[in-house]
């Protein structure tokens, strides 16, 4: 009996008589193709755990079958297929929505923050969806926007297929805030589950000596000033930093180290040494060249004047330090203007 059937398989395998040699060994190629797919996508996860070789072969598989039928989908039937389904069952072949992945965040000024995320696909080609961005500050309720992707979002997916990841800028929040950000999926079931929660801080807008302001280390307590903050400017070639002190500070009592990444500050008092400003800086400069003295005026009163130079001149920092304790200033505010008694050079400011 066995003898049999593999003669009928034989026989199934060379053909009809007559036929051509070449059609049966392509055709016996293709029904091994077949068989040989077929075991790759069946095969249990214990049998592919065992072999390197199979679990390559059946990821080859999959993403060859998975362009297939992309290249399909691009077809005028196909087109047209889907546009009949999405217009006449309005929605209700949607799927179920799922979260948005790979949130990133970028304060774009003093008043917008750009969000990119990328959407959950599924299988199904009827599948729409818009989106919802949520944010608040801390201990505030959320507020949500709606996005879609014919009106307010941008497609990034550049080379990659398109709808593959969406940026979508909220702008009208508050100056020099930390916001959290989340985003979900809408269908026509509803709602789907939201992405992880992501925070950002929307830039400060700089002073009229286009700087700003940032914390002290816990050194301050002891300089006999009542501020916190250390306050920075820059013209077109420094920048300048300004710690606060008191009248019972003396030079001596100031350790400075700058080096080409960081500039530490720090206050001898009473046998210890405390940190008044340590940062990495947002820029790289020329330490040897960095200087710092007491200073004092009627407005600011006494202070530590720390002066760095910058390597690339007209460049306009958004901060002195990395972090985000230090705020970050829109560098779309700060311009460097023409001196209008020497139109062939710019003017400088404070210098």
């Amino acid at each position: 009996m066995a003898e049999l059937s593999f003669l009928r398989i034989l026989k199934f395998m060379l053909g009809p008589p007559g036929v051509p040699l070449i059609l049966v060994l392509m055709f016996d190629t293709m029904l091994a193709m077949i068989v040989f797919s077929l075991l790759l996508l069946v095969l249990p996860k214990r049998v592919l755990s065992k072999s390197k070789l199979v679990r390559t072969a059946r990821n080859k598989l999959l993403r060859f079958l998975s362009r297939m039928v992309e290249l399909s989908m691009q077809g005028p039937v196909a087109l047209l297929v889907v546009w009949l389904g999405r217009k006449v069952f309005r929605g209700r072949l949607h799927s179920v929505p799922k979260a948005p992945h790979g949130i990133s965040l970028n304060a774009e000024g003093t008043y917008d923050v750009a969000l990119q995320f990328s959407p959950t696909k599924g299988w199904n080609p009827f599948h729409e969806e818009t989106y919802v961005v949520s944010f608040r500050k801390e201990g505030v309720s959320w507020v949500e926007r709606e996005f879609n992707q014919k009106e307010n979002l941008v497609d990034m997916s550049g080379d990659a297929k398109k709808g593959n990841r969406f940026k979508a800028v909220v702008d009208g929040l508050p100056i020099a805030t930390r916001i959290t950000f989340r985003v979900c999926a809408v269908s026509y079931w509803g709602r789907g589950p939201w992405s992880r929660e992501a925070p950002v801080s929307t830039m400060a807008k700089p002073s009229k000596d286009f700087g700003c302001t940032g914390p002290l280390g816990p050194g301050r307590e002891k300089t006999g000033s009542d501020k916190k903050e250390y306050v920075w400017l820059q013209t077109r070639n420094e920048v300048h930093i300004r710690i606060p002190v008191g009248t019972g500070v003396r030079g001596k009592d100031i350790k400075f180290k700058a080096l080409p990444h960081r500039l530490q500050v720090d206050l001898a008092v009473g046998g210890e040494t405390l940190v008044l400003l340590h940062g990495q800086l947002a820029h790289r400069i020329n330490s040897d060249d960095a200087t710092w003295y007491i200073d004092e005026s009627k407005e600011e009163g006494r202070y530590i004047q720390i002066t760095i130079f910058k390597l690339e001149a007209l460049d306009r920092w958004s901060r002195v330090f990395e972090g985000d304790e230090h705020p970050e200033i829109d560098v779309r505010h700060v311009q460097w203007f023409v001196d209008p008694l020497n139109p062939g050079t710019l003017g400088d400011l404070d210098e």
